[in-house]
């Protein structure tokens, strides 16, 4: 009896421990991998998941793996669980030659939370072959030729406007400019062959003075024409708008032109008796036309130096 005793006492020392164990084993640190397939053709991606369990406040890195070709890493990324937390990790692979190709062993290095490194485990090698297109469907027939695939000639019609809106833009620079050009050498040969204002006062009076005073009506064309030339001459030679002046505001101006008082009530006599001529207030005697012929050549003679020195 007391053998029996002792016997069943050890049956349930050895089940206890034995349950102890499996716990133990169910609470520890599992790593698994998974390929989504064992056979591909060339240019397949193949996928190679790294699966944790039971990680608990662990955290894990994956060391570059040492891959050979013709194997190519294409694309990687986390797993995740229902919690939002890492569990592992899925990589993307492709070959690019026929045969056996082996996905070498990947480290795992496992950290605690203090980031301390506690231990590293090395996934299993998979081997992976990799056979033609052809041998995986089974079909040694040749697939049939595409058709060739129609291009549609676009006319570029935004570029052929960009190009002709440029064309324009430099057309109208070229003419604008060529314009320029031209009306500055015509300005040029102007003032180049322009005569002094007084040459070209003292000819027009010299030309008037050929002219015959016999009627009223030659009077007044006479001192219309005197009065428009010795306000020409003023203009020309101090460069005061005397031609778009009438009398009396040259009357009143009288100090900003350049001459004495002797010389502006010259001028200023014989504008006044070209309004009266003008205005059918005065008909003026033929010898006036010759008194006034001579006063105004005096006037422009007397004034030229004042003006030229200020020019010079």
């Amino acid at each position: 009896m007391l053998l029996n005793r002792l016997l069943v006492i050890c049956f349930f020392i050895v089940l206890i421990n034995s349950c102890k164990n499996s716990d133990h084993l169910n609470g520890s640190f599992q790593l698994s991998v998974i390929t989504d397939t064992t056979k591909a053709s060339i240019g397949d991606l193949i996928s190679y998941k790294i699966i944790t369990q039971n990680i608990g406040d662990k955290y894990f890195e994956i060391e570059q793996p040492k891959i050979l070709e013709p194997l190519e890493l294409r694309n990687s990324k986390m797993i995740y669980d229902n919690q939002n937390e890492i569990t592992g990790a899925e990589l993307v692979f492709s070959v690019w030659d026929t045969g056996m190709v082996t996905i070498p062993p990947i480290t795992i290095n496992l950290f605690n939370s203090d980031s301390l490194f506690d231990f590293a485990m090395n996934t299993d090698s998979i081997p992976i072959e990799v056979v033609s297109i052809v041998n995986l469907n089974g079909d040694q027939n040749m697939k049939p030729i595409k058709g060739p695939i129609p291009i549609k000639n676009k006319f570029p019609l935004k570029i052929f406007l960009l190009m002709l809106l440029l064309l324009i833009i430099l057309y109208g620079l070229y003419f604008i400019y060529g314009k320029r050009d031209i009306e500055i050498n015509n300005t040029i040969k102007i003032n180049d062959n322009k005569n002094p204002a007084d040459k070209i006062a003292l000819d027009k009076l010299q030309l008037l003075s050929t002219h015959s005073y016999d009627t009223k009506i030659k009077i007044k064309e006479f001192y219309i024409e005197i009065s428009h030339i010795l306000r020409e001459y003023v203009e020309n030679s101090v460069y005061i708008k005397s031609l778009e002046m009438t009398t009396e505001e040259i009357t009143r101006n009288r100090d900003s032109f350049p001459f004495n008082k002797e010389e502006i009530d010259i001028w200023l006599d014989i504008l006044n008796r070209a309004d009266l001529s003008k205005y059918a207030k005065s008909n003026p005697e033929r010898n006036a036309c010759h008194d006034d012929l001579n006063a105004g050549k005096q006037f422009i003679i007397n004034t030229t130096p004042s003006w030229k020195l200020l020019n010079e």
